[in-house]
């Protein structure tokens, strides 16, 4: 019984250890993945390869934005996930999620197109440059799975210049939840650092929409 072990023992030192999961990494406007790179996943954690398609208007002519990359894999439940600044600044995205290597270096699903319902929610919105301070006067009807309110504090880049800003809004949990990157991810592709981001739970309190 002991020499059986011993070599069990052997035969397990002798083995090659396990590669971590391999998937491919990329952030761009658009519905393409450009210049994508692979990306290890860590192996101290449960991981998968994560793909996601944003659209909605962020800025005046809208917009598309694929991101790829390790994701825990935990967080790939949550398929669906949405922010709302104003009625008409919002973002809607599509998780998709696999567990071999690379498996995600296709195109992203594309979202379905959502109706947008209210869901009787509301939360502070406003939009700022100059300051990071955002009291948010005013409120924005948050909509289908959106029950967190988000507060952005970052910075902005015109060109040559940097500016400080600030953004509130809906968001859902999944948005917040993975929103270090995420949402972040999202801002960060019109220019906007985010330096602080915080959600706390909507209410139904009433007050004057944006």
């Amino acid at each position: 019984m002991m020499k059986t072990l011993l070599i069990s023992c052997l035969l397990l030192t002798l083995l090659n250890p396990v590669a971590s999961l391999t998937c491919e990494s990329c952030f761009n406007e658009g519905k393409d993945c450009r210049n994508s790179i692979t990306e290890e996943c860590d192996e101290s954690s449960d991981q998968s390869c994560m793909s996601a398609l944003g659209v909605g208007k962020l800025s005046l002519l809208g917009s598309n934005m694929v991101l790829k990359s390790c994701i825990d894999t935990e967080l790939c439940d949550a398929d669906y996930s949405s922010a709302s600044i104003t009625s008409s600044l919002y973002i809607q995205s599509k998780i998709s999620c696999c567990k071999t290597d690379m498996c995600n270096s296709g195109p992203p699903e594309m979202p379905e197109s959502e109706m947008r319902e209210l869901n009787g929610l509301k939360c502070p919105s406003c939009l700022t440059i100059l300051t990071d301070e955002c009291e948010g006067n005013k409120t924005v009807s948050c909509r289908n799975e959106e029950d967190q309110c988000f507060y952005a504090g970052g910075l902005v880049k015109f060109g040559e210049t940097t500016l400080t800003g600030a953004l509130r809004g809906c968001a859902t949990a999944s948005m917040c939840d993975y929103g270090q990157g995420m949402l972040v991810t999202y801002l960060k592709s019109l220019g906007y650092e985010i330096t602080q981001l915080e959600c706390t739970e909507a209410t139904d309190n009433d007050a004057n929409e944006l």
